[in-house]
């Protein structure tokens, strides 16, 4: 299990697109004890509101839901809760303790996620 050291000092730190984390932390409840995210403010595309989003850090590594994953092996993945199945990265913990590239992996996570709102069919 991996603990980011200062995982605070991330808050209201500026991705590329202007948006921002707004809160981070660790989830204390049971459902997703220990797992770590990073909360981003109501985003708006074009005239909607995509409302606030949630990129979260599995602290265990590999695929919890598919153990024969080997992309997954001794990784940690990181994905937008409620869009886990289009946005999740996996990560080693040498790119999760260095908080510039794990900037930018939230970045690329937030990118998967705007992409799937544009092309998102209503």
């Amino acid at each position: 299990m991996i603990t980011i050291q200062n995982i605070k000092n991330i808050i209201g730190k500026t991705l590329k697109s202007g948006r921002y984390v707004c809160e981070a932390g660790v989830y204390a409840e049971h459902t997703f004890s220990g797992e770590q995210y990073y909360q981003f403010g109501i985003y708006k595309l074009g005239d909607d509101p995509v409302g606030k989003q949630t990129v979260v850090l599995s602290r265990i590594t590999g695929n919890r839901y598919n153990p024969s994953d080997h992309t997954a092996v001794g990784k940690y993945e990181l994905f937008c809760m409620g869009l886990q199945s289009c946005t999740y990265r996996y990560l080693t913990k040498q790119e999760i303790e260095n908080p510039n590239t794990l900037i930018g992996h939230i970045e690329m996570v937030m990118e998967s996620t705007e992409e799937f709102y544009k092309n998102k069919n209503y």
